[in-house]
């Protein structure tokens, strides 16, 4: 089948071998260039289609109509259908073709497979069956170094500053007894990539490195423990929350405030710990584990730079923490998977982030907002004043927001608090964000907001509706569902009763 237009050609084949060369049964073929039909009806309001071997020509309005289809499934399934598209040139405005995704690409290499050759078996069609360990009793997990402060060691050469060392992990993990002699400890492999980054190079070609080779490795593995920085560790925890789809295997993500060659460091703890999660049935997600806690990987954000609890999960308690026990709360774990594990690594980064003052200068927000508007900018993200709040007199800036939506991008409330959520509407200086198209961050970090929202921009099968449908939806334990949110400040009786009785509810 091929369609043709004045701008494009769209050819259609059939897949099964029965159907090769465009040699189709009429049903297969009415359904094989149904969705092409319906692209090119939504962006035209008229459009005509004529037959090869000859026929009559028509026009359909909105949709192909009944006498369309019948035309169609008359036709010789012995010839190829040619389908000339012929678009008037009227009033209607045709629809601009969506601009490129945005090229994220790292400076290391995927590590690619980290197993043993012997344990998976090449088939005819060449995919590729795991063959299980026999007698294996130990778990195994595996360990991906990026860099960061743990890998870290003084550079002489630049004035005396720290920089990664490349293999000291390597040479450290071989020097530790308690992971290769205690028989309970799963086994462990290690791969250091090159270069060592420092977290703050790393961005999505990273976090999407990073999920291939867990793709590449994961059904060799009982589980992951990645390795890096600090300082963009929940931005890569978040992010990879989204990508690894239908994880049913721990991946913990750690690192330390002081280098593992100091005589005291508090990195040894936390890989130890890190690995002990990793090889753990009962996590089924991406994790950071930081000092002595457990923590939901879309849900933590770096809180300090000098002390060694650098991360925290304002908004859910910590999934476990660590005393002279280990203290789950098991209730918190996400549940298993259904499906099969797969990775969707396209993230759309082309969004701002601002920040509100008190007497922020609207007129230069929204100078910045149409100036990034000529470069495609899909998203923008508002951290506004408590439940999200904004000064009600500016109405110019309002406009502009309301203008952003009406050109499809994703405008996002979130709130510059430490803890606590978004109450659209709740005040009447919120009230205007509802009637400008502003979606609610609910109580999802900066780091989550936008993680998701790049990835949920990325995935090209989504509309814009959809999109900001799918932000209010909890996809990975980001946020707390409305049914289970404490009620709002001053809220009344009723609402405070309906909340409790929510919350009480098992489940």
């Amino acid at each position: 089948v091929c369609l043709r237009s004045r701008d494009s050609v769209c050819y259609l084949r059939s897949t099964s071998p029965q159907q090769a060369g465009f040699t189709m049964s009429r049903r297969s073929t009415a359904v094989l260039i149904t969705s092409a039909l319906a692209a090119l009806c939504t962006q035209h309001e008229s459009v005509t289609f004529a037959f090869s071997p000859p026929s009559s020509s028509f026009d359909i309005q909105s949709r192909p109509s009944r006498r369309f289809w019948s035309r169609l499934l008359s036709a010789s399934p012995e010839h190829v259908i040619e389908i000339d598209v012929d678009v008037g040139n009227g009033d209607e405005t045709t629809t601009p073709a969506p601009s490129p995704l945005p090229i994220h690409t790292s400076v290391a290499r995927d590590a690619g497979p980290l197993f043993k050759e012997e344990e998976r078996r090449e088939e005819g069609d060449g995919s590729f069956t795991v063959i299980p360990h026999r007698g294996q009793f130990r778990k195994r997990v595996l360990i991906l170094c990026t860099g960061g402060t743990l890998t870290m060691s003084v550079d002489p050469t630049n004035f005396n500053s720290l920089a990664p060392v490349q293999g000291a992990l390597t040479d450290y993990l071989a020097g530790m007894r308690e992971l290769t002699d205690d028989p309970e400890m799963p086994e462990i492999i290690s791969h250091e990539y090159k270069p060592l980054i420092d977290s703050s190079d790393m961005g999505p070609g990273d976090w999407a490195m990073l999920a291939r080779d867990i793709h590449t490795n994961y059904y060799h593995f009982d589980g992951f423990v990645i390795l890096m920085g600090t300082d963009t560790m929940a931005f890569a925890a978040s992010a990879l929350s989204f990508m690894l789809q239908n994880l049913g295997k721990p991946v913990i993500f750690s690192g330390s405030q002081i280098p593992l060659r100091e005589p005291y460091n508090d990195a040894r703890k936390n890989l130890i710990m890190a690995t002990i999660f990793a090889s753990s049935d009962t996590v089924s997600e991406v994790c950071i584990f930081f000092h002595d806690r457990l923590l939901r990987g879309c849900r933590a954000t770096k809180v300090n730079t000098s002390k060694l609890k650098a991360f925290d999960s304002p908004n859910l308690p910590p999934l476990a923490e660590i005393g002279i026990n280990i203290e789950e709360n098991e209730h918190l774990f996400r549940a298993p998977p259904r499906g099969s594990f797969r990775i969707n690594t396209s993230m759309d980064t082309r969004m701002i982030t601002l920040r509100l003052v008190p007497g922020f200068d609207d007129a230069s927000i929204k100078a910045i907002i149409d100036a990034a508007r000529q470069t495609h900018l899909k998203g923008l993200i508002l951290q506004l004043y408590g439940t999200g709040n904004l000064p009600s007199i500016k109405d110019d800036f309002v406009q502009c927001l309301h203008d952003a939506t009406d050109a499809g991008i994703v405008v996002v409330a979130t709130t510059q608090c430490q803890s606590g959520s978004v109450i659209l509407g709740h005040y009447a200086t919120g009230q205007k964000l509802i009637g400008a198209g502003v979606v609610s961050g609910s109580d999802m970090s900066i780091e989550a907001t936008t993680t998701k929202l790049a990835y949920l921009l990325g995935r090209q099968d989504l509309s814009i509706d959809e999109v900001r449908d799918l932000m209010t939806v909890d996809l990975r334990g980001e946020m707390t569902p409305e049914s289970e949110m404490s009620p709002p400040p001053l809220a009344s009786a009723y609402q405070k009763a309906i909340a409790k009785k929510n919350r009480s509810r098992i489940y």
